[in-house]
């Protein structure tokens, strides 16, 4: 089981609505936690009215986005695994925040999991003052969360994921941190949500998806794996954090090779030379006919769309070289701006 939170400090209330309401047949699993309206537009409203009495600040936070995840079981029948995760949000909701406004909505669309998505006020039904949860309050309510399901709902076959205790040794800095703080150093928490992207995913494919989802993105530098942390900016070794899970994401990024191989007709191996080599001229000339002016003129796409466009557009690499030849392109990038803003730099 996971849980994710997003603020937002614009009040997008309509947008995330849609979102949360875009999968049909699920009205059943609809939570409406102290709204009165039962159609979009009056809830939508609802939300507005309530977000127009918060202080005005800078950087204020206008509502939550936040996502509670299971991964489905085998023993039970899709029916009853979201009457659970229905149950689930609701003592979510009573612990976190009993006084806002939340509407939540249940999305199955991932093969291998359910997701409930909540939309939560920032501020209390009727109050002027945001409702706010230190790093150590909202860790204990889903370390309680989590311990609730595993003992309440076995069936489920969820496994130990947020109160996981790494068998990493913190250093002295980081625990006198905890100890003073109760927060826990953030490279604790970025293996936490790798390891939840891990557990959450089968393939090299999902475990991209879910990276993504955890604002995380893989990178390679040399022999070494390591994730991009979208939140903070920073990298962080999967070595570092934790030996064995990176030596487990390898083996998964090496399996799609050993099964590509595995599909490929041994036949196909055995093409003659020339056609080989008019293959690869004429894969030159295709690149070649491609002007500047038409690469221009493509249309933008998000960043989670551009990040998995480099990772699987050359079919002939590995999945490690293909990282390796995005991080290379991005160096390549970032030196040619640096030169390009310092032109007559010592060497």
């Amino acid at each position: 089981m996971i849980i994710k939170s997003m603020s937002r400090k614009v009040p997008s209330f309509a947008q995330l609505l849609s979102y949360i309401e875009r999968e049909p047949g699920q009205e059943e699993f609809c939570i409406r936690h102290n709204l009165m309206a039962r159609d979009m537009e009056r809830i939508r409203a609802e939300f507005e009215r309530n977000g127009t009495l918060l202080r005005k600040r800078k950087n204020g936070v206008y509502l939550y986005h936040e996502i509670i995840s299971i991964t489905r079981a085998k023993g039970l029948s899709a029916k009853e695994q979201k009457d659970r995760l229905y149950q689930i949000a609701q003592n979510y909701i009573a612990a976190r925040c009993p006084d806002n406004l939340v509407f939540g909505g249940l999305h199955q669309d991932k093969d291998h999991s359910y997701h409930m998505h909540l939309m939560i006020s920032a501020n209390r039904a009727g109050q002027q003052n945001r409702l706010r949860l230190s790093k150590g309050q909202f860790r204990e309510i889903q370390v309680q969360l989590e311990a609730h399901v595993l003992e309440n709902f076995p069936e489920l076959e969820q496994t130990l994921a947020i109160g996981k205790v790494s068998d990493r040794r913190l250093k002295k800095g980081e625990v006198e941190l905890e100890r003073r703080t109760g927060k826990r150093p953030k490279r604790e928490e970025v293996l936490e949500r790798v390891q939840n992207a891990f557990d959450l995913s089968q393939d090299r494919d999902s475990f991209f998806e879910a990276l993504g989802r955890f604002d995380l993105e893989l990178y390679v530098r040399g022999k070494n794996l390591g994730v991009i942390d979208h939140e903070s900016g920073k990298n962080h070794r999967l070595k570092t954090l934790n030996p064995e899970l990176a030596e487990q994401i390898e083996c998964r990024m090496n399996e799609v090779e050993t099964a590509r191989s595995e599909k490929s007709p041994a036949g196909e191996k055995e093409k003659g030379a020339g056609a080989d080599r008019s293959g690869k001229e004429a894969g030159t000339n295709r690149d070649q006919e491609q002007t500047e002016e038409q690469k221009q003129s493509e249309p933008e796409l998000e960043k989670e769309e551009i990040d998995q466009r480099d990772i699987v557009e050359d079919d002939g690499l590995s999945e490690i070289q293909k990282i390796w030849k995005k991080s290379i392109r991005e160096d390549r990038e970032e030196n040619a701006e640096r030169e390009k803003d310092n032109p007559k730099r010592e060497r």
